[in-house]
């Protein structure tokens, strides 16, 4: 055969091999693309969260815990102090524990997406992502959580300095020369069981609220046609998750600002003890401004994290 002929004939020939590694290359790109743009979205809207009443009524929640006032001249004590009151601590560990949640619930569920088995589907997938993401929020923020409570604390103890970026800036060193650097492993493991359970009970709820309302739509679909959810779905679904959610994890919720602030020489018992002799009423003292700031969390986490995404693929 001519030379020209051999030619062509090698030309034609697959090249599986080199294919296959080209193509992989391609996939390993794009999934770690979209794991960027997946956490990147929830980090934004998780950080962009404090600064939208998110702080405020963390700070409300804490108040009312604290003091058990009536939930106006809470209000009327925090706008007394100016902007500074209301959004007290908002700057710079709220919106940085905001960010560390949000990039580490987008993190943790990526992680559950790509080692669930493939058999399990539907409503208990989203479930145990939930888990998965709760998880790892939990230990992710455990610095940013400890800045964040110590300064609500001050703020509760009445101590002026607390508001100021000043203080915000310089707790998380002075909790460290003071009490060590394990001070901020203190109650992670608490922290990320407590979340893991928030989260698989927000999936739960807001996956059992939207079932309902695809088997209604999918009767008038045709056949191939996928049901889809509006964005006033989204929007009310998420927010009663996390809203309802909090009456299954107050008693953790509760518990792990304790851990973080206690003396050392007490147990976690003697905590218990010594914080829920009022029972179940002091447990679930201020659940109405948790529930608001639970709310407003899984709905910028779900919703706002999920358009900012679809705003970055657009």
């Amino acid at each position: 055969r001519s030379s020209a002929a051999k030619l062509k004939d090698i030309a034609s020939l697959p090249r599986p091999a080199q294919y296959r590694r080209r193509q992989t290359r391609r996939d390993d790109t794009m999934t770690f693309l979209d794991l960027v743009v997946s956490s990147g979205s929830t980090m934004i809207a998780g950080g962009i969260e404090p600064l939208a009443l998110g702080k405020f009524t963390e700070n409300l929640k804490m108040e009312k815990q604290r003091t058990g006032a009536p939930y106006p001249k809470i209000i009327r004590m925090f706008a007394s102090r100016g902007v500074p009151g209301i959004m007290a601590g908002a700057v710079p560990w709220g919106v940085l524990l905001g960010s560390s949640k949000g990039l580490f619930f987008g993190l943790g569920k990526a992680a559950g997406e790509a080692v669930l088995p493939g058999s399990l589907q539907g409503k208990y997938r989203e479930v145990a992502k939930g888990g998965f993401a709760g998880a790892f929020q939990g230990v992710g923020i455990a610095p940013f959580l400890l800045a964040s409570t110590r300064v609500n604390q001050a703020i509760a103890q009445g101590n002026q300095a607390a508001t100021s970026l000043s203080y915000s800036f310089t707790i998380l060193g002075n909790v460290i020369k003071n009490e060590g650097f394990q001070a901020i492993t203190r109650g992670m493991g608490t922290n990320a069981f407590k979340r893991a359970l928030d989260w698989v009970v927000r999936f739960y709820i807001r996956e059992s609220l939207t079932d309902p309302i695809k088997a209604r739509r999918a009767k008038s679909l045709k056949p191939g046609e996928k049901v889809q959810l509006t964005d006033v779905d989204k929007l009310w679904t998420s927010l009663a998750a996390g809203g309802i959610s909090v009456y299954v994890s107050t008693p953790l919720d509760r518990l792990l600002p304790l851990l973080q602030q206690r003396d050392s020489s007490k147990t976690t018992v003697e905590l218990l003890r010594e914080q829920f002799k009022g029972g179940m009423s002091k447990i679930y003292a201020g659940a109405v401004a948790r529930s608001a700031h639970a709310a407003l969390h899984v709905c910028f986490l779900m919703y706002v994290g999920e358009k900012i995404k679809s705003a970055f693929k657009n």
